[in-house]
């Protein structure tokens, strides 16, 4: 049997992941990213208690060195679990991963000690944590129980690149080279912002900053009260630019008198929150990303919502949004064109292609860089 091959992103709005068991057929999966530990006992009363089957990664629960955790909705919707931003995403990724390969495993029956390939980006601030990482989720795939059942896999090859890396390689035209030029690419997510810069085909620097989406989400919260950020997180995206009312009516309150005077204070505190956070996210950017690039690669859900305000501020430089990559997608899973997901993953497809192309041999078990 082939290597169950699989690029993950334990992001903070998706836990987003490509996989294949075949040569070259990917195949996506995405669960939901929250992680709760919670008591073997109330793990058998959902178990004992639930009416009907979901799939497996919609149920995923784990068990690790006598801990037990939910992952994914069942923990969003069962646990109330929190996303735990304030956590290194290495620290969370462990578990996330332990739950996908068991939810993947689940849906192909695909046997105890399987060999795997296994891709995973970080942000640049924990990229240099990938040996502990790769050691850690070695051992725990080793040997771990998914929803009580025993589970066991050999990593034959483990690849880790910076959050960005995964543009970085396929994220360009075929066939360019990026060993004469200065690149900037730049990451634009729910929990954090990661910029790395390539200098004549070398990665000489990298920076991550706590200034994701959830930022904007903090500072509507707190100009408005009683609204979930998970909600507060959709009707904000499906609003658009312009900010459509419409799109946050599902967020006021029922009552007819007080419908409008909530809508207004909402539409007001997201346009005021918006202002707020670009500046501090426009700010940081102009510090980072230096006056003499050639190109600068943007990716991310974040990245889309204000693409005409980042494509002013870089209009003296080629912007390069991935269309291409972005299409691939959109072509090949209908579920992401349906809800505009292709945005935020580019960069674990382009991780997919970049280790499914690789010339990692079988059996030995190396940490990845990216080389261009």
């Amino acid at each position: 049997m082939n290597p169950l091959t699989l690029a993950v992103d334990p992001g903070g709005s998706f836990l987003k992941c490509f996989y294949t068991l075949e040569s070259f057929k990917p195949e996506l999966i995405l669960m939901e990213p929250e992680v709760a530990t919670v008591p073997l006992e109330s793990l058998q009363a959902y178990e004992q208690s639930k009416v009907g089957s979901s799939s497996p990664e919609n149920s995923a629960w784990i068990e690790y060195q006598n801990n037990f955790q939910a992952v994914g909705f069942l923990a969003r919707k069962r646990f109330n679990a929190d996303l735990q931003l304030q956590r290194r995403k290495f620290e969370l990724a462990l578990p996330k991963v332990l739950a996908m390969v068991g939810a993947i495993a689940s849906k192909h029956d695909l046997p105890n000690n399987s060999s795997i390939r296994l891709g995973i980006l970080l942000p640049w601030g924990e990229y240099q944590d990938r040996a502990l990482f790769q050691e850690l989720i070695t051992k725990a795939l080793a040997g771990y129980k998914f929803k009580g059942h025993s589970k066991s896999f050999a990593v034959d090859a483990f690849m880790c690149l910076p959050e960005g890396g995964g543009i970085l390689t396929r994220g360009r035209a075929p066939g360019s080279s990026i060993k004469d030029q200065t690149i900037a690419v730049i990451m634009l997510g729910y929990r954090d912002t990661s910029i790395l810069l390539i200098e004549r085909g070398e990665m000489s620097k990298g920076k991550t900053e706590p200034l994701g989406f959830s930022k904007m989400i903090e500072s509507v919260m707190a100009q408005t009260s009683g609204l979930n950020a998970h909600q507060l997180t959709a009707a904000i995206c499906k609003a658009g630019r312009n900010i459509n009312p419409k799109a946050l009516e599902g967020l006021a309150a029922v009552d007819a008198a007080y419908k409008e005077h909530e809508l207004t204070t909402i539409r007001t505190a997201v346009t005021n929150g918006r202002k707020e956070y670009w500046m501090m996210l426009s700010n940081w950017l102009k510090l980072q990303v230096p006056r003499d690039v050639n190109e600068v690669i943007i990716g991310g859900g974040t990245a889309y919502y204000f693409r005409s305000q980042l494509n002013n501020l870089f209009s003296a430089t080629t912007v390069n949004w991935c269309d291409h990559l972005e299409s691939q997608i959109t072509n090949n899973f209908s579920q992401v064109a349906a809800n505009s997901l292709q945005y935020r993953l580019t960069d674990v497809y382009g991780l997919f292609f970049y280790l499914c192309g690789s010339s990692m041999k079988q059996n030995k078990v190396q940490v990845g860089t990216a080389n261009g």
